[in-house]
């Protein structure tokens, strides 16, 4: 299952078409964001760490330690994983996700509207769902609107928050998303959480910093931690030989 930390498929289930909108400037500014993420310029590739923190109840929490090397064109990744006996595999199913908000390069274009109506409404169409801005709050000292998306269904994916800056960049998001039941609670299948995503400026490149996820139903929690990001137009040595 190819997942993506802001994914096409969960914006699919929850924006409306331009003439339906609730509240137009919300979604506007909705838009914007989106769309900045989908044109913005990002490396061929990228290497960072991830240090997966895991809680179950109130005993100590099983942390793990990635490394990744990410291919912006497709969205595949080289990764080493502690979790897995630090055997090398190459995979496009990045746990939590890829280090950029959005879909790969290839992927892009279907984030991108025709300058009339925006992306969501020529792209995607749900009715039923509404977008409230709870105004302005700040994020490590920047000024942000606090989007809201309602309904937000338990037991579905979707959006729940985002918050977005004077520059159209996502700087946190709150999203339902499937997780790898087999890295949080050593179980087969996915499971469906409630995330928080915090982006951060790393070189000039908006980032993921840190995903917090909770999973109620099963009293476990969790926390994945970025960091040590390199840019680069190769790819470092030894990844993508095979």
């Amino acid at each position: 299952m190819l997942r993506y930390l802001f994914p096409a498929a969960v914006l699919a289930a929850c924006l409306l078409p331009a003439a339906a909108r609730a509240d137009e400037g919300c979604w506007k500014l909705l838009d914007a964001a989106i769309e900045h993420r989908a044109a913005a310029v990002v490396p061929a590739y990228v290497s960072y760490s991830v240090r997966r923190s895991i809680f179950h109840g109130y005993g100590e929490p099983l942390v793990t330690d990635q490394h990744v090397v990410y291919r912006s064109s497709d969205g595949m990744a080289d990764v080493v994983d502690s979790l897995y006996g630090d055997a090398e595999r190459s995979t496009a199913q990045l746990e939590p996700g890829p280090p950029f908000v959005g879909p790969p390069n290839a992927l892009r274009a279907g984030w991108i509207g025709d300058g009339s109506e925006g992306a969501i409404a020529v792209v995607h169409a749900h009715a039923g769902k509404a977008c409230d801005d709870l105004g302005a709050t700040t994020i490590a000292g920047a000024t942000v609107e606090h989007l809201r998306i309602t309904p937000y269904r338990a037991g579905a994916p979707g959006i729940r928050d985002v918050w977005t800056d004077g520059s159209d960049e996502i700087r946190r998001a709150v999203v339902a998303q499937y997780l790898d039941g087999a890295s949080i609670a050593g179980l087969g299948g996915a499971f469906l959480a409630d995330c928080t995503i915090e982006v951060a400026s790393v070189g000039g490149q908006a980032v993921v910093a840190l995903v917090r996820f909770d999973l109620h139903s099963y009293h476990i929690s969790g926390e994945y931690l970025f960091g040590d990001y390199r840019f680069s137009a190769t790819p470092p040595g030894g990844t993508f030989a095979r």
